[in-house]
């Protein structure tokens, strides 16, 4: 029952990327996107996906005021507060680390190591609870193939 709960109120968040803005959410701004987060973990997550262009199930995610983005994942799962997270990320930030830039309701991720490499993702940020596991404050970003087929979902809480 739980399952499908989610997959029914999935189709809610769904509705919310195509729309900009709704009681239930809309796109984040520069303020509320620069932090730490955290990938939550959600039932059916292989079903979800259609790919996974990142494998492991532990995943770290720090927004910068400075437009860099950085990342961390790992096998084992950790309580990660900012205050430990701050000195990981800042000893992976270079020159060259991966930049973000929000265009509405849009995150566009570039990596300047990596020939013509472009993340596009559709984010939403939640404004009331969805359910037990999407919660008010959940950052929701959708990767699509090109086609305007979404293949991968993540979903993120804020780390304080």
């Amino acid at each position: 029952m739980k399952k499908i709960f989610f997959l029914l109120s999935f189709g809610i968040t769904l509705s919310l990327y195509a729309q900009n803005t709704s009681e239930m959410g809309g796109p984040p701004t520069r303020n509320e996107l620069i932090g730490y987060w955290k990938k939550i973990i959600t039932p059916n997550e292989e079903k979800l996906n259609k790919e996974n262009p990142w494998p492991q199930k532990y995943q770290w995610f720090a927004f910068y005021e400075n437009g860099k983005i950085s990342s961390m994942m790992s096998d084992v799962d950790y309580d990660y507060t900012s205050k430990d997270l701050e000195p990981i990320f800042t000893m992976m930030q270079s020159a060259n680390s991966p930049t973000f830039n929000l265009n509405e309701n849009m995150v566009v991720i570039e990596n300047k190591q990596i020939a013509n490499y472009k993340e596009i993702w559709g984010v939403n940020l939640l404004k009331k609870d969805l359910n037990d596991i999407l919660k008010k404050g959940t950052l929701i970003m959708t990767l699509d193939n090109g086609k305007g087929e979404v293949i991968y979902y993540r979903f993120l809480k804020r780390i304080k």
